[in-house]
């Protein structure tokens, strides 16, 4: 069955390249607008209910062999505990869930994984191309990097603000052999773009 979803595993075409000399299209820092303009294209189209969203996550499950998750919706996820869901679903790592994160007006704002569920976003524009010192964990040392994440300064640039109240988190507890949390990340991600759910934050799950 997983062979016939396949497509959804693949970068989304579009997406512009990380590291290619003089193609800053996925940049969202010093005017560019290559992202911009696809949030803005996402904008104009109607935000797909959160139960809609919901439902076709679990059918991309089913159809690769995955369980499915009842009730995603989190109150309070800035107090979320990642120890409990890991005991709860019995994952092999914090970060084996993927996450979505709306704007007040309902528009999915960004599909992610991992364990750093947040609401970044800049207080003006000239936070945009704020760097500052970060303490990397994984490096177990100090990197200098962007201030505010790219969904941040997108749903800013939209004059949109982020629903504090809710996310959405699906545990990832049986990945089929072969693949990684990422994958299925971005495989969800391409899936409800092929379903007609605008996300503001594009391209993002194919990173």
């Amino acid at each position: 069955m997983i062979e016939k979803m396949q497509r959804f595993f693949q970068c989304f075409p579009s997406t512009p390249p990380i590291g290619v000399k003089g193609d800053y299209r996925c940049s969202v820092h010093f005017g560019n607008r290559y992202r911009l303009d696809k949030a803005i294209e996402q904008a104009s189209f109607s935000p797909v209910d959160v139960n809609v969203i919901t439902t076709y996550v679990n059918d991309f499950f089913r159809s690769i062999g995955m369980n499915t998750v009842a009730e995603p919706v989190i109150y309070n996820p800035l107090q979320i505990d990642y120890e409990k869901i890991k005991r709860d679903y019995v994952l092999d790592e914090l970060g084996d869930i993927v996450w979505m994160k709306f704007t007040k007006d309902r528009y999915l704002g960004v599909v992610a994984t991992s364990n750093d569920i947040n609401f970044d976003i800049p207080n003006n524009t000239a936070e945009y191309d704020t760097k500052e010192w970060r303490y990397n964990s994984f490096l177990k040392q100090k990197k200098w990097v962007w201030k505010h994440t790219t969904s941040g300064i997108l749903v800013h640039q939209l004059g949109k603000v982020w629903d504090t109240s809710f996310v959405l988190v699906f545990p990832l507890f049986n990945i089929p052999n072969g693949y990684t949390r990422g994958d299925i990340e971005r495989a969800i991600g391409n899936y409800l773009i092929d379903k007609g759910v605008p996300i503001i934050d594009f391209y993002s799950h194919n990173y």
